[in-house]
Protein backbone atom coordinates (compact mmCIF):
# COMPACT_ATOMS: atom_id res chain seq x y z
CA UNK A 1 0.00 0.00 0.00
CA UNK A 2 1.10 3.35 -0.63
CA UNK A 3 2.77 5.77 2.19
CA UNK A 4 2.01 9.60 2.22
CA UNK A 5 4.76 11.78 3.49
CA UNK A 6 3.89 14.99 4.50
CA UNK A 7 6.36 18.62 4.87
CA UNK A 8 6.83 18.05 8.23
CA UNK A 9 7.85 14.40 7.36
CA UNK A 10 10.19 14.82 4.76
CA UNK A 11 12.32 17.82 6.21
CA UNK A 12 12.75 15.15 9.30
CA UNK A 13 13.99 12.67 6.93
CA UNK A 14 16.05 14.43 4.05
CA UNK A 15 19.61 15.56 4.55
CA UNK A 16 22.06 16.87 1.75
CA UNK A 17 24.52 13.35 1.40
CA UNK A 18 21.15 11.52 0.55
CA UNK A 19 19.95 14.36 -1.80
CA UNK A 20 23.66 14.38 -3.49
CA UNK A 21 23.62 10.28 -3.73
CA UNK A 22 19.63 10.27 -5.47
CA UNK A 23 20.72 13.25 -7.94
CA UNK A 24 23.87 11.39 -8.78
CA UNK A 25 21.83 8.12 -9.45
CA UNK A 26 19.54 10.11 -11.34
CA UNK A 27 22.14 11.93 -13.68
CA UNK A 28 23.95 8.12 -13.75
CA UNK A 29 20.78 6.52 -15.17
CA UNK A 30 19.95 8.95 -17.60
CA UNK A 31 23.79 8.87 -18.89
CA UNK A 32 23.86 5.35 -19.50
CA UNK A 33 20.36 5.82 -21.93
CA UNK A 34 18.44 3.26 -18.80
CA UNK A 35 16.57 6.27 -17.15
CA UNK A 36 14.47 8.38 -18.68
CA UNK A 37 13.18 12.27 -18.03
CA UNK A 38 9.95 14.20 -19.88
CA UNK A 39 10.00 17.96 -19.96
CA UNK A 40 7.98 20.02 -17.70
CA UNK A 41 4.23 20.99 -19.00
CA UNK A 42 2.57 24.19 -18.35
CA UNK A 43 -0.94 24.12 -17.94
CA UNK A 44 -2.53 27.91 -17.83
CA UNK A 45 -6.31 28.41 -16.99
CA UNK A 46 -8.33 31.40 -18.16
CA UNK A 47 -7.34 34.31 -16.34
CA UNK A 48 -9.85 35.27 -13.42
CA UNK A 49 -10.02 37.76 -10.87
CA UNK A 50 -6.64 37.42 -8.52
CA UNK A 51 -3.19 36.32 -9.62
CA UNK A 52 -3.33 33.60 -12.49
CA UNK A 53 -2.58 30.31 -11.73
CA UNK A 54 -1.34 27.02 -13.65
CA UNK A 55 -0.82 23.40 -13.52
CA UNK A 56 2.73 22.11 -13.93
CA UNK A 57 3.94 18.45 -14.37
CA UNK A 58 7.21 16.45 -15.56
CA UNK A 59 7.40 12.70 -15.21
CA UNK A 60 10.80 10.32 -15.31
CA UNK A 61 12.06 6.72 -14.41
CA UNK A 62 14.89 5.76 -12.97
CA UNK A 63 15.49 1.62 -13.41
CA UNK A 64 17.96 1.51 -11.05
CA UNK A 65 16.11 2.54 -8.22
CA UNK A 66 12.99 0.68 -9.64
CA UNK A 67 11.05 3.78 -9.80
CA UNK A 68 9.14 5.87 -11.77
CA UNK A 69 6.97 8.94 -11.18
CA UNK A 70 5.69 12.47 -11.62
CA UNK A 71 5.98 15.62 -10.03
CA UNK A 72 2.81 18.13 -9.78
CA UNK A 73 2.52 21.54 -8.23
CA UNK A 74 -0.10 24.39 -9.03
CA UNK A 75 0.89 27.63 -8.47
CA UNK A 76 -1.78 30.71 -7.73
CA UNK A 77 -1.14 33.57 -5.14
CA UNK A 78 -1.09 31.48 -2.28
CA UNK A 79 2.48 30.24 -3.93
CA UNK A 80 2.98 26.49 -4.77
CA UNK A 81 2.03 23.08 -3.76
CA UNK A 82 4.50 20.55 -4.98
CA UNK A 83 3.57 16.73 -4.81
CA UNK A 84 5.97 13.69 -6.53
CA UNK A 85 3.72 10.48 -6.89
CA UNK A 86 5.93 7.51 -7.10
CA UNK A 87 5.63 4.09 -8.59
CA UNK A 88 7.62 0.94 -8.72
CA UNK A 89 8.74 0.37 -12.38
CA UNK A 90 8.54 -3.19 -12.45
CA UNK A 91 5.19 -3.61 -10.69
CA UNK A 92 3.60 -0.64 -11.88
CA UNK A 93 2.29 -0.18 -7.83
CA UNK A 94 1.54 3.06 -6.84
CA UNK A 95 4.31 3.25 -3.68
CA UNK A 96 4.01 6.80 -2.20
CA UNK A 97 2.76 9.97 -2.21
CA UNK A 98 5.77 12.42 -1.11
CA UNK A 99 5.86 16.87 -0.28
CA UNK A 100 7.81 17.87 -2.41
CA UNK A 101 9.04 21.55 -1.41
CA UNK A 102 11.34 20.96 0.52
CA UNK A 103 12.52 17.66 -1.38
CA UNK A 104 12.23 20.02 -4.41
CA UNK A 105 14.76 22.69 -2.69
CA UNK A 106 17.52 19.80 -1.65
CA UNK A 107 17.25 17.85 -5.29
CA UNK A 108 17.43 21.66 -6.93
CA UNK A 109 20.75 22.43 -4.70
CA UNK A 110 22.13 18.51 -5.27
CA UNK A 111 22.31 18.58 -8.90
CA UNK A 112 24.10 21.94 -8.64
CA UNK A 113 26.43 20.13 -6.32
CA UNK A 114 26.49 16.92 -8.43
CA UNK A 115 27.71 19.40 -11.19
CA UNK A 116 30.53 20.86 -9.52
CA UNK A 117 32.43 18.03 -8.02
CA UNK A 118 32.05 16.74 -11.67
CA UNK A 119 32.94 20.45 -13.49
CA UNK A 120 34.73 22.40 -10.81
CA UNK A 121 38.75 22.12 -9.98
CA UNK A 122 39.03 19.96 -7.20
CA UNK A 123 40.79 22.56 -5.20
CA UNK A 124 38.24 24.87 -5.42
CA UNK A 125 37.98 27.31 -2.44
CA UNK A 126 35.93 30.05 -2.72
CA UNK A 127 32.02 29.54 -3.33
CA UNK A 128 29.90 32.79 -4.99
CA UNK A 129 26.08 32.64 -4.90
CA UNK A 130 24.11 35.10 -6.67
CA UNK A 131 21.44 35.12 -4.53
CA UNK A 132 19.90 34.67 -0.97
CA UNK A 133 16.62 32.70 -0.75
CA UNK A 134 15.16 29.64 0.58
CA UNK A 135 16.69 27.74 -2.76
CA UNK A 136 20.14 29.80 -2.51
CA UNK A 137 20.58 28.34 1.24
CA UNK A 138 20.29 24.54 -0.57
CA UNK A 139 22.71 25.45 -3.15
CA UNK A 140 25.32 26.20 -0.99
CA UNK A 141 24.56 23.71 1.37
CA UNK A 142 25.55 21.18 -1.77
CA UNK A 143 27.97 22.61 -2.84
CA UNK A 144 30.17 22.55 0.34
CA UNK A 145 28.92 19.21 1.02
CA UNK A 146 29.75 17.85 -2.26
CA UNK A 147 33.50 19.78 -2.26
CA UNK A 148 34.89 19.76 1.26
CA UNK A 149 38.01 22.33 -0.21
CA UNK A 150 35.37 24.98 -0.28
CA UNK A 151 35.96 27.21 3.08
CA UNK A 152 34.57 30.31 2.04
CA UNK A 153 31.06 31.18 1.09
CA UNK A 154 30.19 35.04 -0.97
CA UNK A 155 26.57 35.98 -1.14
CA UNK A 156 25.47 38.64 -2.90
CA UNK A 157 21.72 39.71 -2.94
CA UNK A 158 19.68 42.74 -4.42
CA UNK A 159 18.36 42.54 -0.69
CA UNK A 160 21.10 43.22 1.26
CA UNK A 161 19.23 42.38 4.75
CA UNK A 162 18.57 38.99 3.29
CA UNK A 163 22.42 37.87 2.09
CA UNK A 164 23.25 39.64 6.07
CA UNK A 165 21.27 36.60 7.15
CA UNK A 166 22.59 33.76 4.88
CA UNK A 167 25.14 32.90 6.94
CA UNK A 168 22.88 32.15 10.10
CA UNK A 169 19.81 30.51 7.62
CA UNK A 170 22.62 28.22 6.16
CA UNK A 171 23.63 26.53 9.64
CA UNK A 172 20.11 26.39 10.67
CA UNK A 173 19.60 23.56 7.63
CA UNK A 174 22.95 22.38 7.10
CA UNK A 175 24.54 22.20 10.78
CA UNK A 176 27.71 20.71 10.82
CA UNK A 177 28.70 21.35 6.83
CA UNK A 178 27.77 24.78 7.17
CA UNK A 179 30.13 25.28 10.30
CA UNK A 180 33.89 24.99 8.25
CA UNK A 181 32.74 27.84 5.79
CA UNK A 182 32.95 31.26 6.91
CA UNK A 183 30.25 33.46 5.10
CA UNK A 184 30.53 37.14 3.70
CA UNK A 185 27.89 39.27 2.52
CA UNK A 186 29.38 41.36 -0.79
CA UNK A 187 27.57 44.71 -1.59
CA UNK A 188 27.92 43.88 -5.00
CA UNK A 189 27.78 41.40 -7.47
CA UNK A 190 31.16 41.52 -9.20
CA UNK A 191 32.50 42.09 -5.66
CA UNK A 192 31.38 38.35 -4.71
CA UNK A 193 32.55 36.78 -8.28
CA UNK A 194 36.37 38.16 -8.10
CA UNK A 195 38.08 35.17 -7.24
CA UNK A 196 35.94 32.42 -6.82
CA UNK A 197 36.18 29.24 -7.85
CA UNK A 198 32.54 28.48 -7.84
CA UNK A 199 29.90 30.58 -8.57
CA UNK A 200 26.06 29.99 -8.62
CA UNK A 201 23.12 31.84 -9.83
CA UNK A 202 20.00 31.36 -8.40
CA UNK A 203 18.13 34.31 -8.24
CA UNK A 204 14.29 35.57 -10.11
CA UNK A 205 16.07 37.99 -11.79
CA UNK A 206 14.47 38.89 -15.75
CA UNK A 207 17.41 40.52 -16.48
CA UNK A 208 21.26 39.24 -16.10
CA UNK A 209 23.05 39.10 -12.99
CA UNK A 210 26.47 37.87 -13.88
CA UNK A 211 28.33 39.27 -16.58
CA UNK A 212 30.92 37.20 -18.59
CA UNK A 213 33.51 40.01 -18.01
CA UNK A 214 33.52 39.15 -14.77
CA UNK A 215 34.65 35.46 -15.68
CA UNK A 216 38.12 34.59 -14.71
CA UNK A 217 40.19 31.68 -16.12
CA UNK A 218 39.59 28.06 -13.78
CA UNK A 219 35.91 29.32 -12.89
CA UNK A 220 33.10 26.92 -12.06
CA UNK A 221 29.43 28.42 -13.22
CA UNK A 222 26.20 27.32 -12.19
CA UNK A 223 23.00 28.67 -13.33
CA UNK A 224 19.87 27.32 -11.27
CA UNK A 225 17.56 30.49 -11.44
CA UNK A 226 15.74 29.90 -14.63
CA UNK A 227 13.35 27.76 -16.39
CA UNK A 228 11.93 30.26 -18.70
CA UNK A 229 12.79 30.63 -22.18
CA UNK A 230 12.47 34.71 -22.41
CA UNK A 231 14.72 36.08 -19.37
CA UNK A 232 18.19 35.06 -18.46
CA UNK A 233 20.31 35.51 -15.06
CA UNK A 234 23.75 34.80 -17.02
CA UNK A 235 24.27 37.42 -19.96
CA UNK A 236 25.48 36.36 -22.95
CA UNK A 237 29.21 37.01 -22.86
CA UNK A 238 29.13 34.66 -19.77
CA UNK A 239 28.17 31.43 -21.76
CA UNK A 240 30.25 32.50 -24.68
CA UNK A 241 33.04 32.50 -22.20
CA UNK A 242 32.38 29.20 -20.95
CA UNK A 243 34.56 26.68 -23.05
CA UNK A 244 32.06 23.59 -21.36
CA UNK A 245 28.54 23.82 -21.40
CA UNK A 246 26.68 20.94 -19.37
CA UNK A 247 23.06 20.82 -18.98
CA UNK A 248 20.85 18.33 -17.14
CA UNK A 249 19.01 17.52 -19.94
CA UNK A 250 19.21 18.92 -23.55
CA UNK A 251 15.43 18.60 -24.79
CA UNK A 252 14.68 20.55 -21.30
CA UNK A 253 17.25 23.25 -22.11
CA UNK A 254 16.19 23.80 -25.62
CA UNK A 255 12.71 24.78 -23.77
CA UNK A 256 13.77 26.34 -20.60
CA UNK A 257 17.62 27.29 -20.29
CA UNK A 258 16.54 31.08 -20.95
CA UNK A 259 20.48 31.61 -20.43
CA UNK A 260 21.20 29.48 -22.91
CA UNK A 261 18.35 30.52 -25.58
CA UNK A 262 18.80 33.87 -25.24
CA UNK A 263 22.89 33.70 -25.39
CA UNK A 264 22.30 31.53 -29.23
CA UNK A 265 19.49 34.10 -30.34
CA UNK A 266 22.52 36.74 -29.69
CA UNK A 267 24.98 34.43 -31.92
CA UNK A 268 26.68 33.81 -28.71
CA UNK A 269 26.38 29.94 -28.36
CA UNK A 270 25.88 26.76 -30.67
CA UNK A 271 23.67 24.34 -28.49
CA UNK A 272 26.09 22.10 -30.68
CA UNK A 273 28.39 22.72 -28.09
CA UNK A 274 25.81 21.46 -25.47
CA UNK A 275 26.38 17.78 -23.67
CA UNK A 276 24.54 16.45 -21.14
CA UNK A 277 25.40 16.22 -17.19
CA UNK A 278 24.78 12.50 -17.59
CA UNK A 279 27.43 11.85 -19.85
CA UNK A 280 30.10 13.69 -17.41
CA UNK A 281 28.88 11.39 -14.92
CA UNK A 282 29.44 8.14 -16.47
CA UNK A 283 32.57 9.15 -18.24
CA UNK A 284 31.68 9.00 -21.18
CA UNK A 285 32.62 12.91 -21.53
CA UNK A 286 35.90 13.96 -19.92
CA UNK A 287 34.21 17.20 -18.64
CA UNK A 288 36.61 19.79 -17.64
CA UNK A 289 40.00 18.37 -19.35
CA UNK A 290 41.89 21.91 -17.95
CA UNK A 291 42.35 23.69 -14.75
CA UNK A 292 42.08 26.71 -16.80
CA UNK A 293 38.95 26.05 -18.49
CA UNK A 294 35.54 27.73 -17.67
CA UNK A 295 32.79 25.54 -17.21
CA UNK A 296 29.21 26.39 -16.78
CA UNK A 297 26.04 24.01 -16.03
CA UNK A 298 22.91 25.27 -16.35
CA UNK A 299 20.11 23.57 -14.46
CA UNK A 300 16.59 23.70 -15.33
CA UNK A 301 15.14 21.22 -12.71
CA UNK A 302 14.37 17.73 -13.85
CA UNK A 303 11.79 14.97 -12.59
CA UNK A 304 14.48 12.53 -12.49
CA UNK A 305 16.01 14.12 -9.42
CA UNK A 306 12.39 14.06 -7.79
CA UNK A 307 11.80 10.40 -9.03
CA UNK A 308 15.43 9.31 -7.21
CA UNK A 309 15.20 11.44 -4.02
CA UNK A 310 11.85 10.61 -3.18
CA UNK A 311 12.25 6.82 -3.90
CA UNK A 312 15.54 7.30 -1.44
CA UNK A 313 13.08 8.90 1.21
CA UNK A 314 10.70 6.14 1.07
CA UNK A 315 12.97 3.70 1.65
CA UNK A 316 14.19 6.13 5.10
CA UNK A 317 10.49 6.43 5.69
CA UNK A 318 9.67 2.28 5.56
CA UNK A 319 12.51 1.79 7.59
CA UNK A 320 11.83 4.34 10.05
CA UNK A 321 8.13 3.47 10.36
CA UNK A 322 7.26 7.60 9.33
CA UNK A 323 4.62 8.33 6.88
CA UNK A 324 0.78 6.99 6.92
CA UNK A 325 -0.04 4.03 4.83
CA UNK A 326 -3.09 4.25 3.26
CA UNK A 327 -5.55 2.18 0.82
CA UNK A 328 -6.73 3.58 -1.83
CA UNK A 329 -8.66 0.27 -3.25
CA UNK A 330 -10.77 0.43 0.08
Amino acid sequence: MPRILSETQVRALVDMPLALEATAIAFRSLGTGTGRNVPRERLFPPATTGAPTSLQVMSAMVPELDAMGLKAYGTGHGGASFAVLLFRASTGELRGVVAADWLGRFRTGAATGVAARLLARPDSGVLAVLGAGGQAITQALAVITAMPSIREVRVWNRTGSRAASFGDRLREVGGAASSRVTVSPRERADEAVAGADVVVAITSARTPVLEGAWLTDGMHVTGAGINRANVAEIDASAVARADLVVVDHLENARREAGDLILAAEAGAFDWGRAIEVGAVATGAHPGRTSPTQVTLFESQGIAAEDVALASLLLDRAEAAGIGQVVSLSE
